[in-house]
């Protein structure tokens, strides 16, 4: 299975193949696309979507739109993905899947703070960060909050550091904390 991504900007360009991986066993090559912020994604993810399709250099088998819908309506933004790839006209000969996360992606990264504390301790630090109790699926600060959290540890918010706590993260915490990662897993599988 190979999958084409179209993402934000460079940490989630660094999280989702991660997570896809995590959530499937198949995945030979992901392709991913950072588009550098929210704007640009909506503006440029059907030309990445035809690059998929006919100019990438192995087959594409589906392909994901993802982006955080900062916690307002996530169904609204997909629907308008996909009204702006039905008004394009493209049509494409891979499954489409569009994704808005609840609100941000660091929601996911802050469910399991045994992550970040593993990556800490490879990278050598002693800090720890603790767990945090807010109601991640609400909290409009993720991105804010998950980079204090790894300054508590020593870590850098790069992301290199992203995709190393998504490496370790743990698939059951992300569900429990934030149910709503259960839309994401079933367009990974799906």
């Amino acid at each position: 299975m190979n999958i084409g991504i179209i993402v934000e900007g460079d940490a989630d360009a660094a999280v989702y193949p991660e997570l896809i991986r995590k959530l499937r066993n198949d995945v030979e090559i992901i392709s991913v696309q950072p588009c550098g912020n929210d704007v640009k994604l909506m503006l440029g993810f059907v030309g990445w979507l035809k690059y998929f399709r006919y100019g990438v250099e192995h087959s594409v088998d589906k392909a994901l739109v993802i982006r955080d819908s900062d916690c307002r309506d996530a169904s609204g933004w997909e629907q308008r993905m996909k009204r702006t790839l039905d008004e394009s006209r493209f049509v494409c000969t891979f499954p489409i899947h569009f994704h808005a996360t609840k609100c941000e992606l660091e929601s996911w990264l802050l469910a399991d703070v045994n992550a970040v504390n593993e990556v800490a301790r490879q990278r050598g630090k002693r800090k720890r960060a603790q767990a945090t109790s807010v109601d991640l699926e609400t909290h409009r600060n993720a991105k804010e909050l998950f980079r204090r959290v790894l300054s508590d540890a020593a870590l850098p918010a790069d992301a290199q550091v992203y995709r190393e706590v998504a490496a370790a993260i743990d698939i059951e915490r992300i569900r429990t904390r934030c149910p709503s990662f259960t839309r994401f897993a079933e367009k990974v599988m799906g």
